[in-house]
């Protein structure tokens, strides 16, 4: 059985703890408020239970690989993503990021 140190292992980029107030986007319908939980260049840990916690278990899987947009007001940035996981018990989901509208700063707060 692998430990929680083992996975941080499998992950290309450190992931530096945060709170960040999120607005967030998913299609049409799906829109709300969460925070970001944990951020890296190359993932996120999305905290946003009025999203996560309403699917219905049977639709997991249907929302994992859905584009997700996040916006971060104070920071006048947003991050584009693809669902990764989702724990709907916790109400957070993991996402790749597939591109922001300010690289530079995301670099930078990833980094700080």
């Amino acid at each position: 059985m692998a430990g929680e140190s083992d996975f941080q292992e499998k992950r290309r980029h450190k992931r530096k703890p945060v709170k960040i107030v999120a607005l967030l986007k998913m299609g049409v319908y799906l829109s709300g408020r969460g925070y970001a939980k944990d951020i890296s260049i190359g993932g996120m840990c999305l905290v946003a239970p009025t999203i996560f916690k309403l699917i219905k278990q049977s639709q997991l899987n249907e929302y994992v690989g859905a584009h997700i947009k996040i916006m971060f007001p104070s920071h006048s940035l947003t991050v584009n993503g693809t669902l990764v996981r989702i724990n709907q018990a916790k109400g957070e989901a993991g996402l790749a990021v597939t591109g922001t509208t300010n690289d530079e700063l995301w670099q930078k707060m990833c980094a700080d």
